[in-house]
């Protein structure tokens, strides 16, 4: 699991793009009128709430995103920090429907019990998000998917050595 980087690939996945999504979420809270809603009043309480949250329900989709994307960075033979980039902003697109649709999906199916709590912890916890600003994934998307190809590309040279 660790030849090629998984173990921190996909940690960083969790933990750096939730870092992205909380600083993107509190920077989106400061400068919309209506905000966000992300919690306590002082910046250092807010954002530290936010990032507990976001570790605890963006976790499922974090290590899905970087999964779909080194596999299709590997399936288009895609070796520059520009193209894992764009491809982590484009992938966001499908996973924000997704999100809305699996949201929108378990509220017409009116799931209770331990089907709802599931459904929560594996992806709407981020219902909020992709139902009222869908774009704010899209920078950290890139972004994170900037720091998921400089570890791809560090494993991949220490693998070929």
């Amino acid at each position: 699991m660790t030849r090629r980087g998984s173990l921190v690939y996909y940690l960083a996945s969790w933990i750096i793009g939730g870092l992205f999504l909380t600083v993107a979420m509190y920077l989106q809270e400061r400068a919309s009128p209506e905000g966000i809603g992300i919690g306590p009043s002082s910046a250092g309480a807010a954002i530290i709430t936010t990032y507990f949250l976001v570790l605890v329900f963006c976790a499922f989709l974090s290590v899905v995103f970087a999964f779909l994307l080194r596999l299709s960075m590997g399936w288009l033979h895609a070796g520059r920090l520009w193209q894992w980039a764009l491809a982590g902003a484009v992938l966001a697109v499908p996973m924000t429907w997704g999100v809305r649709w699996a949201s929108r999906a378990t509220d017409a199916a009116g799931l209770e019990g331990p089907g709802r709590q599931i459904a929560v912890l594996l992806f709407l916890g981020v219902r909020g998000i992709a139902e009222h600003h869908p774009f704010l994934g899209l920078p950290v998307a890139a972004l994170t998917a900037t720091v998921l190809f400089l570890i791809h590309r560090a494993f991949a040279e220490k693998s070929e050595s």
